[in-house]
């Protein structure tokens, strides 16, 4: 972390078992991990604000949105599940259940992405609590290609925002930016939905702590819906980020 006086003196240091006399104008932090929150890093960050910023300081950044949109890739989907049958020539299809309940970190191109973007969370990081890091959060994916395809996939990612009076800045890790070290992250579905532009995906996607390795547990729960309300698929899956 660091902390800027006046844009005079500097102090870096981290927020964690650290003492300081004095309080500070802006507080800057890469605290960023997959996912926007893998890794917990946030917790400590809103710890040095409440403990060492000013009243009216700044956070850098100062908001962050988290994304998910809908993925069609039946090949890569193919790759990571299809393979097991036979490692050399030993069928180890029994691991393929432990695979889908992984968060995997990878980067996706935007030509695969399926579907609407829909922005789930949104923290305002001169006010969020530590208890706002685990939540609930309602999304609607509306898919957008008129000719059947395969979702194989949901995909998270984020933006940043450093908003100031002189200067802006977007840190964007969506699958039509340029990559980023933070990528995507897939959740995987154990079945692919077959859906069009006339298909709806609406449902609910929660992030918790797991207390391994200061990873989440992101479950999401969800109804593919036609054009008459008819419901088409259903979701209800599990995944760990570790």
């Amino acid at each position: 972390l660091s902390w800027l006086v006046e844009k005079e003196a500097v102090v870096s240091t981290q927020s964690t078992g650290v003492a300081l006399e004095e309080k500070f104008d802006v507080l800057v932090s890469e605290w960023m991990g997959y996912a926007l929150l893998f890794e917990c890093m946030l917790d400590s960050v809103i710890l040095a604000r409440d403990k060492y910023l000013k009243p009216g300081g700044v956070v850098a950044p100062n908001r962050a949105s988290m994304f998910l949109s809908g993925l069609s890739d039946v090949k890569s989907y193919e790759k990571r599940f299809g393979q097991w049958k036979n490692v050399y020539d030993f069928d180890m299809s029994d691991v393929v259940p432990d695979l889908y309940k992984e968060a995997v970190v990878e980067s996706v191109q935007s030509k695969h992405i399926i579907s609407t973007a829909c922005g789930f969370k949104h923290f305002d990081l001169s006010v969020v609590k530590v208890t706002d890091l685990e939540f609930s959060s309602a999304f609607a994916l509306q898919f957008n290609k008129q000719e059947e395809q395969q979702l194989t996939t949901l995909v998270v990612y984020f933006t940043c925002f450093f908003d100031g009076e002189e200067f802006n800045a977007v840190l964007d890790t969506s699958p039509r930016a340029t990559t980023t070290h933070w990528v995507q992250t897939l959740l995987y579905l154990r079945e692919p939905v077959s859906v069009t532009s006339q298909h709806i995906l609406e449902g609910v996607i929660r992030f918790k702590k797991s207390g391994v390795k200061r990873g989440y547990v992101i479950s999401v729960k969800g109804k593919v819906f036609n054009e008459i309300k008819d419901v088409t698929a259903e979701i209800n899956q599990e995944y760990f980020l570790h």
